[in-house]
């Protein structure tokens, strides 16, 4: 990624503070999707390109969903589930190639900041139960993602007929992240991090989250030596996360990638090992 990618990135998510921050998709069709604020309880209709159409009810939002009829274009679907404090348009490029690549590909939004690993999970059961024209969906995540993919898969791998197919992870703390350990030592990061802030620390819900029960690839960030992107970490690191912390018991792919946990999922070897592991 070049510096004004990123740069550019970073402008996108300081505008829409207090706007992607506080909602969650918990409907999906196409390209349309549902959201639910969660301050709030309003609900709001958007279309493909995040543009709004209707901010009501669930039933007048579904009902408006419903007048366009929408269809997916292909009965495999990839839902994209971002990390902690981002937002659903992070995941951009690795939705655009899986479209190139002939996929359904959807990028959901939720509140990080407010709810937790669980609360995410509950909404994105909704979005999965009520899907329609799919008959497998795969997940791809980054950080926080990941976990939340877990969580879904903890509870079923099958959804009114659509089966769950693969599991994408990239640098997700799948043994709890170090870095939250010690941040938690600060109130201002329990503030603003919230309660899936917590449940990224080594010792709260991932300590008994369940592995996935699908095929996984793990994707990690590092320099390949002992000391990574950050020294302040012991071991690999991409900077946030520790590759050793990435790491599943369970039987599964690896792939390590040059670069920083805020970017892998934009990396050109990322989105390859990605396309080659879902189209196996």
């Amino acid at each position: 990624m070049e510096w004004a990618d990123f740069e550019k990135q970073i402008k996108n998510e300081v505008r829409n503070m207090g706007g992607n921050y506080v909602w969650t998709d918990v409907l999906l069709q196409g390209k349309y999707h549902i959201q639910k604020n969660v301050k709030t309880g309003s609900y709001r209709l958007l279309d493909g390109l995040r543009k709004r159409i209707l901010l009501s009810d669930y039933d007048d939002c579904l009902s408006k969903l419903n007048e366009f009829s929408p269809k997916f274009d292909h009965d495999h679907l990839v839902l994209m589930i971002h990390g902690l404090g981002r937002h659903a348009g992070i995941m951009d490029k690795p939705k655009a190639a899986l479209r190139k690549a002939g996929y359904s590909a959807h990028s959901l939004n939720y509140a990080t900041l407010f709810e937790s690993v669980e609360q995410h999970a509950d909404h994105f059961t909704h979005l999965l139960e009520n899907l329609k024209g799919v008959k497998k969906v795969s997940f791809v995540t980054h950080s926080l993602g990941g976990l939340v993919a877990r969580e879904l898969l903890s509870r079923a791998q099958e959804w009114n007929g659509v089966k769950a197919d693969k599991l994408v992870m990239m640098g997700t703390p799948n043994k709890g992240a170090q870095i939250a350990e010690f941040l938690n030592r600060m109130k201002l990061y329990q503030f603003i991090s919230g309660p899936s802030g917590q449940d990224v620390r080594p010792m709260k819900k991932i300590k008994n989250l369940p592995e996935p029960p699908i095929p996984t690839l793990v994707i990690a960030g590092g320099m390949g030596n002992d000391i990574g992107y950050n020294p302040m970490l012991s071991g690999d690191n991409d900077g946030i996360v520790r590759v050793s912390e990435t790491r599943l018991d369970c039987a599964h792919e690896f792939k390590l990638v040059n670069v920083i946990h805020t970017t892998i999922m934009d990396h050109p070897d990322s989105i390859k090992a990605m396309l080659d592991f879902l189209g196996k």
